[in-house]
């Protein structure tokens, strides 16, 4: 599911001017050396000359998210980290999903699922210049779904500052990447 997710991004970004931008094909990532070994990435921009320009991560909970948001959240933490630290002038994004009916289950402290989620998210998003700590992303977009149910999407959910919207997202992708490449 997160392949077929990453095809349809890449494309995206390249009908929004990112005409190298690709998503690995077959079912495998694209691996890159990152600070500490190598690190697979969904959707990439790279040449020669520079190495890794930008970068987005497809992943999320579809069941049980309550038992497995947290670890998510450390492994996407880690993953940006090892991408920083090899390249510190990559544009690191990530689209999150949860699956739809799990979202909405309770969270003791933030309400819901996808309340505990926007709040993990926020706390990792917004990376603005290169020296600005490792750990964080550019640009995180939240979606919701059901599997099995296309009509389920949500790219906007209720309650999901602009700022993480999977709606905005490749815009706040290629906004961020041309901020920081303005020559490419």
């Amino acid at each position: 599911m997160s392949h077929e997710i990453s095809r349809i991004l890449a494309a995206t970004l390249n009908d929004l001017g990112l005409e190298h931008a690709r998503a690995p094909s077959g079912n495998r990532d694209k691996s890159f050396m990152g600070g500490y070994g190598t690190k697979g990435v969904d959707v990439y921009l790279s040449d020669e000359r520079h190495g890794l320009l930008l970068t987005s991560g497809v992943k999320g909970l579809v069941f049980d998210p309550r038992k497995n948001l947290k670890n998510r959240y450390r492994d996407m933490v880690m993953e940006a980290l090892e991408l920083h630290r090899r390249f510190p002038y990559a544009i690191c994004g990530h689209l999150f999903f949860l699956g739809k009916a799990e979202s909405a289950l309770s969270s003791k402290k933030f309400g819901t699922v996808l309340g505990e989620a926007a709040v993990l998210m926020s706390g990792i998003a917004q990376r603005r210049l290169p020296t600005d700590a490792p750990e964080l992303y550019e640009e995180i977009g939240i979606l919701l779904f059901d599997p099995g149910d296309p009509d389920s999407l949500d790219l906007a959910p209720a309650g999901i500052p602009e700022s993480l919207q999977a709606a905005t997202y490749p815009h706040r992708l290629v906004d961020a990447f041309n901020r920081r490449n303005p020559f490419y």
